[in-house]
């Protein structure tokens, strides 16, 4: 059956629509977890990024230091996502009942980041970042820092079950290990992590969820005193970590936030099929190329309580 008609072209043209418009309206999470990288190739290389130097009072010659470089490399992949409209539906205005798949496909395809977001959150005690170790680990070390650790524990009296108190004293010593954290020239890295204007993350399974609102949010402490935190997080819950045990506190306000978000071609859509007289289906297909790495793990503090 063949549909080269203007007709057909609109309501296609309308179903488009509907997808990119779902799309454009999504507020998927890496937007806030990563810095976004344009990308010109297959890949990119990210020869890191030893800290930049600290500012001095200018006595004498000016003074240059050279980052230390390190192998990074973040591939590309490619993506899709592919729907089949029937033509006898487009010839007989039945069109509605694909609307809802078409914008579900369009979150669905702004979203995937974040499905790529969780997997390096799962893994992300397993897997080597930029420095070579794991991205939350007890020996970071690069240049004169010393050895530094973003992989912490903290001991419940009750196991894996934190009370309010516990939960907020974990999360404390979160923030001091964020605070404390100095880059390759053995300079503080961070910028204040309790000013008003830093921007703080706590991701946390559900099963934490109720606890970490009590420890982070509520006005009143269960005996009615003040709950005083100075800088409240925004807290995230969610089924997609795979360890019931953890807190993540992730500082989203430097230049270079805990991922990276590499972007090289947007989504793109086009269609196949409508004057073709063998296909009774006409092909909506949705593609783009981008991946996900980690970036850096000094903004970013893993405890897990024990």
């Amino acid at each position: 059956m063949s549909l080269n008609t203007s007709s057909a072209v609109i309501k296609l043209n309308a179903l488009t629509a509907k997808f990119n418009e779902a799309a454009k309206a999504a507020k998927p999470l890496h937007l806030q977890l990563a810095t976004t990288v344009p990308s010109s190739g297959y890949a990119e290389d990210y020869g890191m990024l030893g800290a930049v130097p600290g500012i001095r009072e200018w006595l004498g010659e000016r003074k240059f230091s050279e980052m230390r470089g390190l192998n990074f490399t973040i591939t590309n992949k490619e993506w899709e996502g592919s729907l089949l409209v029937k033509k006898t539906d487009i010839a007989d205005d039945r069109l509605g009942l694909y609307v809802p798949k078409f914008q579900e496909l369009g979150v669905r395809a702004a979203n995937h980041p974040v499905k790529l977001l969780y997997s390096l959150v799962n893994a992300a005690e397993s897997t080597a970042c930029f420095d070579g170790q794991y991205f939350f680990d007890t020996d970071h070390s690069w240049g004169d820092s010393g050895s530094q650790s973003n992989d912490l524990s903290y001991a419940a009296a009750t196991g894996t079950t934190p009370t309010v108190a516990e939960f907020k004293g974990a999360y404390n010593g979160a923030i001091e290990a964020l605070s404390g954290f100095v880059d390759d020239q053995g300079e503080y890295i961070n910028q204040e992590v309790l000013d008003e204007s830093a921007s703080l993350i706590v991701m946390v399974p559900f099963t934490y969820y109720q606890t970490a609102l009590d420890a982070l949010t509520t006005r009143l402490g269960a005996t009615g005193g003040d709950n005083v935190v100075i800088n409240r997080p925004l807290i995230i819950p969610t089924v997609r970590m795979t360890s019931s045990t953890v807190l993540d506190v992730y500082k989203v306000d430097e230049p270079l936030k805990p991922f990276i978000w590499q972007t090289r071609e947007p989504i793109r859509t086009s269609r196949k099929g409508m004057t073709d007289d063998e296909e009774k289906y006409v092909k909506f297909m949705s593609t783009a190329r981008y991946n996900m790495g980690y970036g850096a793990w000094w903004t970013a503090v893993r405890t897990t309580f024990t």
